[in-house]
């Protein structure tokens, strides 16, 4: 039987098939801004404050569920030591195309960002997490891995939805219709769809509480509305206490 990663797994080779938008690697333009020293990591419609992230030339970067030939590639340009994990072996293959093709260093493991015991304690000057842990159980999970992982002063930029997504349903009538609130959080997606789709939305409380009992302090927060009134992103800078 598989279990809740199998299945995300095999939901995210599809999306890769698919070509959907967020599975579109760095153009050649956005290589070579990044090997003159302008690095820029797009959050939706806003993008990452370099102060986020600081110098990363020479620095132990991990690009966490973030295969995809976008994020690790750009961050290889920029002189920064880049290791990849990923669950979709798709998604890595992008990385490791643009790796070849660009002449890049880049150490790409496929593996689930739940278990890191593959690398050393303090291994990591800085952990970037694209939006992925809505298709994670439990996030406390992964913060802890990620403060292991980290040393001490190092950063966790964490993006992810925030909770207003998940609770409301699309109702349709004759004015074109509306959204309703009608689901508890936190909320998981496999108990209203039979798709083999899963999800989950998380709460703030699960996100930054979680974060903080991790042993971050939080140094930034961001938001991006989309055009959907119920999509809504978060981005968090959390330091390694």
């Amino acid at each position: 039987m598989d279990t809740v990663f199998d299945q995300v797994e095999k939901n995210m080779e599809r999306l890769v098939a698919s070509k959907i938008d967020w599975t579109q690697c760095a153009t050649p333009e956005q290589l070579t801004e990044a090997r003159e020293g302008r690095l820029s990591l797009g959050f939706y419609g806003k993008e990452i404050p370099s102060q986020w992230f600081g110098e990363v030339q020479g620095r132990n970067v991990l690009c966490l569920a973030g295969a995809g030939g976008f994020q690790g590639p750009l961050l290889a340009c920029t002189g920064a030591k880049v290791t990849v994990l990923d669950l979709s072996e798709g998604m890595l293959a992008k990385d490791r195309e643009i790796a070849r093709r660009e002449n890049l260093s880049m150490q790409l493991v496929k593996g689930n960002m739940c278990e890191l015991s593959r690398f050393e304690a303090g291994q990591f000057d800085l952990i970037l997490n694209p939006p992925s842990l809505m298709y994670v159980p439990n996030p406390r999970a992964v913060f802890r891995e990620c403060a292991r992982v980290l040393r001490k002063g190092g950063t966790l930029i964490v993006a992810a939805p925030c909770p207003v997504n998940y609770l409301c349903d699309y109702v349709s009538d004759e004015n074109g219709g509306y959204y309703k609130a009608v689901h508890r959080m936190p909320y998981d997606a496999r108990q209203h769809d039979d798709s083999g789709w899963i999800e989950y939305g998380h709460t703030m409380e699960t996100y930054l509480g979680g974060l903080m009992e991790s042993g971050f302090s939080i140094h930034g927060y961001l938001e991006c509305q989309m055009e959907d009134i119920t999509e809504l992103y978060f981005c968090v800078r959390a330091v390694r206490n």
